[in-house]
């Protein structure tokens, strides 16, 4: 039996989100309570016994149109969830275009799980670029550290990457809660900003929006002085501006268009977590 999550389920399902993805509790929580939203969840439950399994289906938009994000699927032991996984997507796929919902996104966590996903209809349209860089020294770069509210965040967010998939504000506080609480790192200034966690001498960019690549190249710069990391690993959206063409192409987001298809050239798909 498929249905909506309650509160009575909060406790297994912490339990399984925990084994499957390493969060601590509070986190796990966090995730399902605050990010995705217990009735957005769907768990599958024999009569009697504990939830079997769990699939987000959370809202999201992009401009005027409305989808949904796919995601934080768990099972529990000796439950196979890459043979649960498409049966409850086929499902859902109809259910939400039904409802007129314009498109769904989700992140494949391998090639494999990626060619199951291409015989549902979704498409590979939302690759990412891993760029590796050093990082100059510039003992005149200024930026600030930490001080980049969320509300801020998503304004700048959406200014540089007009076609951002967006979370609402709420959920987007749990997100930042949680990566603070994992070490992450902000460094903005009016011209942009950078997401990242120090690995030694390198600095692991999970987000950088910048005007240009100057603006890109200060922030780094002043991230360097701050911590003293030469290199730089950045996550880049294909289509971003930033370093235009440079870079590794990388598999991430794939959509499914539910009601026709439209176009997704400046389409940028990063939920962080």
């Amino acid at each position: 039996m498929v249905r909506t999550a309650d509160t009575d389920d909060l406790e297994a399902l912490v339990e399984l989100r925990c084994a499957r993805y390493g969060d601590s509790p509070a986190d796990a929580a966090g995730w399902l309570q605050n990010v995705a939203g217990l009735d957005h969840i769907l768990v599958l439950q024999q009569p009697g016994q504990a939830p079997a399994a769990m699939l987000a289906a959370v809202p999201v938009r992009y401009s005027h149109r409305q989808g949904v994000w796919f995601c934080g699927s768990a099972a529990a032991q000796g439950v196979s969830m890459g043979n649960l996984l498409p049966k409850l997507l086929s499902g859902c796929l109809r259910a939400f275009g039904a409802k007129e919902y314009d498109f769904a996104v989700l992140a494949p966590e391998n090639a494999q799980e990626a060619q199951a996903l291409e015989a549902l209809g979704f498409r590979n349209l939302l690759p990412m670029r891993v760029l590796q860089k050093p990082i100059q020294r510039n003992l005149l770069a200024q930026a600030e550290f930490d001080s980049l509210t969320v509300r801020h965040l998503l304004e700048m967010r959406m200014r540089c990457q007009p076609g951002c998939i967006a979370l609402p504000e709420p959920a987007m506080n749990e997100v930042m809660t949680q990566l603070y609480r994992r070490g992450l790192t902000v460094v903005s200034n009016r011209r942009g900003y950078g997401l990242y966690f120090t690995n030694g001498n390198e600095l692991q960019f999970l987000e950088l929006q910048a005007d240009n690549d100057y603006c890109a190249d200060t922030l780094l710069q002043a991230a360097r002085e701050k911590t003293g990391a030469e290199k730089a690993r950045i996550l880049l959206a294909e289509n971003q501006t930033l370093y235009l063409g440079a870079g590794r192409r990388c598999g991430y987001g794939m959509i499914a268009f539910l009601r026709g298809e439209f176009p997704v050239t400046d389409v940028y798909f990063r939920m962080l977590l």
